[in-house]
């Protein structure tokens, strides 16, 4: 009965806090100054997409164990063709042959290690971001599916020069050792004009190789949309190439058609092997099938544009029509 009494009556508002003034300016002004502000966006821009897919590269591990093999393959074959008996009396004999039999050596090794690490790595970095569903994520992030399949193929073309430049690196100092060791590199200065065109006919054939071997793998990704699918298509092409070449050779011997060994001069393949010949208007040793007919620089050049193009089309085309969901 006394704590009845007691009890104070409730006025309203009593028990409640003041609203301090002085924050309800702070407020006001932190109001305004956001105002003031030029609105950011979360759009990411193709700097910052490039950049994220060069972080992807450097973080897999794949990627260092694949440059670690091909520096120690490289190695093993310049002591292999050091240790060959005549290189010796052969640079001193003709320098031109041997530099010559030297750049088709260099060309092979570089072809055949890094285009096949470039096939694996253009595949692989766009057909995981399918596998892993990281692809909507991306897109419901304001990534646009052209941007970042552009800025894919834009990191992994400057993986492939920065491969490029250190294979050069190395091809320098390994074709210096193997001089010093055979003979004096007067006979390398000596090489008339023709030598160093040569040279670059063959740096250009190796950047025409890499672009493709890029090409192919994206392409792959983006109509598999599977890592499984894009590896397997993407390794799969050169060899149905030289094995198909020799298909039709078969075919056009035993049904006296012509018209099957001219379809060698069509592949991609046989045309790439060819290439910096071509362009040196020289034969050269290739390693692996060539077409079965004659052909011109030109018609070279012709038909490996014509499958680089459409092979960038029909990227570009699967990735702005299909849905990334379905």
């Amino acid at each position: 009965m006394d704590r009845r009494r007691h009890r104070t009556t409730a006025n309203p508002r009593r028990d409640l806090l003041r609203v301090d003034g002085g924050a309800r300016v702070s407020e006001v002004t932190a109001v305004a100054r956001c105002a003031g502000r030029p609105r950011v966006t979360g759009r990411p821009s193709y700097v910052g997409a490039l950049r994220g897919e060069l972080l992807k590269i450097r973080r897999q591990r794949s990627t260092l164990a694949g440059l670690g093999v091909a520096t120690v393959l490289f190695v093993v074959m310049m002591f292999a063709v050091a240790s060959t008996p005549g290189e010796g009396q052969s640079l001193e004999a003709n320098p031109l042959k041997f530099w010559r039999q030297t750049l088709d050596i260099f060309q092979f090794l570089f072809e055949t290690g890094a285009g096949i690490f470039m096939l694996v790595l253009s595949a692989r970095l766009i057909a995981m971001e399918y596998d892993s569903g990281t692809i909507r994520v991306l897109v419901a992030r304001g990534a646009g599916r052209l941007r970042l399949l552009l800025a894919k193929l834009a990191a992994l073309a400057l993986v492939a020069a920065v491969m490029l430049a250190g294979f050069l690196i190395l091809c320098t100092g390994a074709m210096y050792l193997l001089i010093n060791s055979f003979g004096d590199m007067k006979l390398i200065y000596g090489l008339p004009a023709v030598a160093w065109s040569e040279l670059q006919t063959t740096v250009l054939a190796m950047v025409v190789s890499m672009m493709m071997c890029v090409l192919l793998g994206s392409g792959a990704a983006v109509i598999g949309r599977s890592m499984a699918f894009a590896i397997g298509a993407a390794m799969a092409v050169f060899p149905a190439d030289n094995f198909g070449t020799i298909i039709l050779g078969l075919i056009s011997r035993a049904t006296q058609q012509h018209f099957f060994a001219d379809l060698s001069a069509y592949l991609l393949g046989p045309n790439l092997n060819i290439l910096a010949g071509s362009l040196q208007h020289r034969k050269t040793n290739a390693p692996f099938a060539t077409p079965l007919v004659t052909v011109t620089p030109e018609h070279v050049v012709a038909v490996i544009v014509v499958y680089g193009l459409a092979l960038l089309a029909v990227s570009l085309w699967l990735t702005y029509r299909r849905d990334v969901l379905s």
